[in-house]
């Protein structure tokens, strides 16, 4: 006679959610908020009215999400880990992913202590504002390929996963301070019909 029948529907074990998953899912929000502004910039070179509404809750989703929650995760968490775990070419790596970070500070700042107008915005302002909308696109484009085609992979293999599971918890807590992803993918998928059509 046959052992006990195992059910067809055994569960497998479960793979523990890495912070990069978590990562890698907020680049693909952010890379939604960045097409929503590359489409008001492209609006704006065309000669179009500056969309004060809009171009403020973009800023605002840069600001408190990308910046404030999805930033701090990487700067707090990831890059002190993957410098520590890692060799010499991931330290050279966190060290330009930090360039880069402070760079987007820069630039965001500029938008926003800039474009925050009442009115409309005179054409040169608007060149302006594309310009610098570019650049941060650029950048931040940049930080998510370094990241996913090289440092995930280095802190997926050489971070210990006790680290890893620390990482979880503090990301939750940074989560529950702000808006989380989710809720701002749903916000940016109205704006992208709207600019993207």
């Amino acid at each position: 006679m046959h052992g006990p029948l195992r059910s067809r529907h055994a569960s497998k074990p479960t793979r523990m959610l890495r912070p990069t998953d978590t990562l890698r899912a907020e680049h693909a929000v952010t890379s939604l908020g960045l097409s929503v502004l590359a489409g008001i910039a492209s609006h704006l070179r065309g000669g179009g009215a500056f969309p004060a509404t809009d171009v403020a809750e973009v800023l605002r989703f840069l600001r408190e999400f990308v910046q404030a929650v999805h930033l701090r995760k990487e700067s707090e968490c990831l890059y002190p880990g993957a410098a520590m775990a890692g060799d010499e070419a991931t330290a050279a790596m966190v060290g330009e992913l930090m360039r880069l970070h402070d760079e987007v500070g820069d630039l965001l700042h500029a938008l926003v202590l800039f474009w925050e107008p009442s009115g409309d915005l005179l054409p040169d302002e608007r060149t302006a504002f594309a310009a610098t909308a570019a650049t941060l696109a650029a950048r931040v484009e940049r930080m998510q390929q370094l990241e996913e085609n090289a440092l995930f992979p280095a802190c997926d293999a050489s971070v210990p996963a006790d680290d890893q599971l620390d990482w979880n918890r503090r990301f939750a807590e940074h989560d529950h301070e702000r808006t989380h992803a989710a809720a701002w993918q749903a916000r940016l998928t109205a704006l992208a019909q709207r600019w993207h059509g």
